[in-house]
């Protein structure tokens, strides 16, 4: 039986430029096979055992031929996979997608085409230059300046005559000799002209001149691949209209934990922030529970959401339920543990929110009797300092990815949302050995900035009110 192959545009880099059918293809994919540029944040949508092939060209490099990449795509549809070819951009502009639909259709192999935004449209835009305005620019054209020998070359006469503007893709080594080559048939040297480099992204950077001034600004500026080159009287709209480079925090480099739907990412995001993420510890390992005796026990506090889920498996290994427990009282620290226990139709004598509520902790001191908490490894320690009862492990927390520091010595603030998103931060550093000694940690909350202060942190800025975007105003102010 044979698969699927979807020749996907990932757009031009910002993540949340990809389609929705895109998307879905990414969710469904059995095999991945991607190029250089892609934004690997696509990534977070394949399925865990999805199969992920590199077949970028690296400048300079030895790299995949273009028929192997084929074949890869072939046989892999043949194995009855679903495969997804990653394409920056749009797959059929100077992407070579045509080529690949025309060797999948010569193989039989069933295949279909999911167009991306080309950086030739989105490049400029986030750069303030729209490619059309009218009675200004009423037509456009794209070219690519990347050719691979002296036979292909453009029709400069031709293109020397063009009024609209003029859009050169892979073209940075080539830059003066583009302006040389419409100069020399008679184009307006003082036409006005832009590169935008990493379009779309957090890094964008462009810069604007005239078409005698272009190369000498990006030179200076060291402009680099991969950049759009653009020729026209739409660029003069550039300084009004760069709403990307005018974000609040815009190129900012800031370190949260990772997070599918979390709002602060998204907030950060619209603010034009450049996002680092370290992982959450997602996977739980459990621990042997030594449950107490339950007979003389009058009530149990559980401090992790995690831990009532496993504590009711330690029960049923004992032939027990819930049913067997009418005499004991329950108390939860946390609202996402209070949730979890209230799901189960179980009804609290006592909740907090937080860990460190010395109102909670005095009573339970005054109430008496036999309790215990269950609680995470983690937070085993700091309970135990707070409150006066028997701490019981049910569970450690392991990171579910690796911890990735590369980009660290990069990151100006640290974006700490609640204690949970802290005590990862702090394991984190931990295990990756690094020292944040300049950078600002941004916390919302006092139990958030005293796991930080445990820590020994001691650049630690909260916000001002509790709430996601005072965070980012907080980032506004600091940045």
């Amino acid at each position: 039986m044979s698969g699927l192959v979807t020749l996907l545009g990932a757009g031009p880099g910002d993540a949340e430029l990809l389609t929705l059918k895109g998307k879905r293809r990414l969710q469904e994919a059995d095999v991945l096979v991607f190029d250089r540029l892609i934004n690997q944040e696509l990534f977070q949508h394949i399925k865990a055992d999805c199969e992920k092939i590199d077949v970028g060209k690296k400048p300079g490099q030895p790299c995949i031929r273009q028929e192997a990449i084929e074949e890869i795509l072939i046989e892999k549809a043949r194995q009855g996979k679903r495969v997804v070819r990653l394409k920056s951009g749009d797959p059929y502009i100077f992407g070579r997608g045509g080529e690949e639909g025309v060797r999948l259709a010569e193989a039989g192999v069933d295949f279909e085409v999911v167009p991306g935004i080309t950086s030739a449209v989105a490049g400029l835009t986030y750069a303030g230059i729209p490619m059309t305005y009218r009675d200004v620019a009423t037509s456009f054209h794209v070219f690519t300046a990347h050719l691979k020998d002296e036979t292909e070359r453009l029709n400069w006469e031709a293109i020397a005559q063009l009024k609209g503007t003029l859009v050169f893709l892979m073209g940075m080594k080539n830059l003066r000799s583009i302006v040389q080559e419409l100069t020399a048939r008679g184009y307006d040297e003082s036409k006005p002209a832009a590169v935008i480099e990493w379009g779309t992204h957090p890094q964008q950077r462009s810069v604007d001149g005239t078409l005698a001034s272009i190369a000498d600004l990006a030179e200076a500026a060291a402009f680099q691949a991969p950049s759009v080159i653009v020729v026209g009287e739409v660029v003069a709209f550039r300084q009004q209209l760069n709403f990307h480079e005018q974000r609040p925090l815009f190129g900012r480099n800031i370190l949260i934990q990772q997070s599918d739907t979390g709002k602060l990412p998204r907030l950060l995001k619209d603010a034009g922030a450049a996002l680092t993420t370290f992982p959450a510890r997602t996977r739980v390992e459990e621990l042997v529970l030594p449950l107490p005796d339950l007979e003389r026990a009058d009530g149990l506090v559980f401090a992790d959401m995690q831990s009532w889920p496993l504590f009711l498996k330690a029960l049923r290994s004992q032939g027990r339920d819930l049913r067997s427990l009418s005499h004991i009282r329950f108390a939860a620290i946390g609202r996402h543990t209070a949730k979890s226990i209230e799901a189960s139709g179980v009804l609290l004598d006592r909740m907090t929110a937080q860990q460190s509520d010395a109102a909670f902790a005095a009573a339970l001191e005054k109430e008496g009797g036999s309790w215990y908490i269950l609680t995470a490894e983690h937070k085993q320690a700091s309970l135990e300092e707070l409150y006066s009862l028997p701490v019981i492990a049910s569970h450690r927390l392991a990171f579910d990815s690796p911890i990735e520091r590369d980009k660290w010595p990069e990151i100006e603030a640290v974006c700490l949302p609640n204690s949970a998103a802290a005590m990862n931060f702090v394991a984190a550093s931990q295990a990756a050995g690094y020292d944040w000694k300049e950078q600002p940690l941004v916390v919302m909350g006092a139990s958030t900035r005293a796991v930080l202060d445990a820590a020994g942190f001691d650049r630690i800025v909260e916000t001002d009110e509790a709430t996601i975007a005072s965070i980012i105003d907080k980032c506004r102010e600091i940045l």
